[in-house]
């Protein structure tokens, strides 16, 4: 299909369309291949293929009979599955608050000109560069009820007694949430700095000027000015503490008992250790739909209060 387009100087020129509105812009198609490409196969491939399991029995031989949503319907009838679900949320609803206080003070504190901030910096972004596999058995020995240097920090400030970090339902979720923070509050504070020094200074002057106090500025200045970065922040945060893995794994175990179980540890017991990969599959999908809820539900309060 031909159609006539006008340019400069009155001069009427033929240029090629096409049905299919995105061949117009094949050059831009051809930039996206090498993303599309991993994607598809990395990505787009298994998330295909793992709903295609869901509707299966399938093992580690493979397939074994078509099942439709029986599954989904096992799911649903689980009482694990909304208590490791409950885990997860209660994580998220620890560990996500603390974690982004500490980052924003953090930043407020290192945004100051203070001697060796540089270095301090980079001293609370260090831990984030670690695997969760390497933070958590650090704090696993930080956390050991009798040789750990946590245990031995108390007992020097006359806390008598061993304090079972990890195998006390009463401390296990607490050991797993300074972990995570420890882990992960150099990053937060990393994205915080930045949106501070995005803040115009001319908005603390003035705001010196009409005699408002330091906090007043933080709340009418500063908060509003990190608004979005703090959006970005708990999006970031909740989908993170949501897929609760490693820490759990490696330092409880789940436990004690069933009490850090998460959804993540749940589908992973299900497919590799019980070897119900068709279950384990139906449990992948519906937990990322809950995500996809969570983050739909996030925005829309977050579009509102805009």
């Amino acid at each position: 299909m031909e159609t006539k387009v006008r340019e400069n100087e009155g001069t009427v020129v033929l240029r090629k369309t096409y049905v299919w509105p995105f061949l117009n812009d094949w050059k831009a198609i051809l930039y996206l291949i090498p993303f599309l490409i991993p994607f598809t196969i990395f990505y787009l491939w298994p998330v295909c293929r793992g709903a295609w399991m869901s509707l299966h029995v399938w093992n580690i031989q493979g397939m074994q009979k078509f099942v439709g949503f029986a599954n989904y319907k096992k799911i649903f009838t689980d009482s694990d599955f909304y208590l490791y679900m409950w885990h997860s949320v209660y994580f998220v609803l620890i560990c996500t608050p603390a974690v982004i206080v500490l980052g924003l003070v953090l930043a407020l504190l290192i945004n100051q000109k203070i001697v060796f901030r540089t270095t301090i910096r980079s001293i609370f972004f260090l831990p984030y560069v670690l695997s969760v596999s390497v933070i958590s058995f650090i704090w696993l020995r930080m956390f050991d009820s009798k040789y750990g240097p946590i245990h031995a920090f108390l007992k020097l400030i006359g806390i008598p007694g061993e304090i079972h970090w990890l195998t006390d339902k009463n401390f296990a979720w607490w050991a797993i949430t300074i972990t995570t923070n420890w882990w992960t509050v150099g990053f937060v504070m990393v994205l915080f700095l930045a949106g501070l020094q995005e803040i115009p200074t001319d908005h603390y002057e003035a705001a010196k000027i009409d005699g408002a106090s330091a906090w007043k500025q933080f709340w009418h200045i500063t908060l509003p000015g990190l608004s979005r970065v703090m959006k970005i922040q708990v999006f970031y945060q909740v989908i993170a503490c949501l897929k609760l893995f490693g820490q759990v794994q490696i330092m409880t175990g789940g436990g004690p008992g069933d009490s850090t179980n998460t959804m993540i540890r749940y589908i992973y017991v299900t497919g590799f250790k019980k070897d119900m990969f068709g279950l384990a599959s139906a449990q992948s999908i519906v937990f990322c739909l809950m995500m996809l809820l969570i983050a739909l539900i996030q925005f829309k309060l977050t579009d509102r209060q805009d």
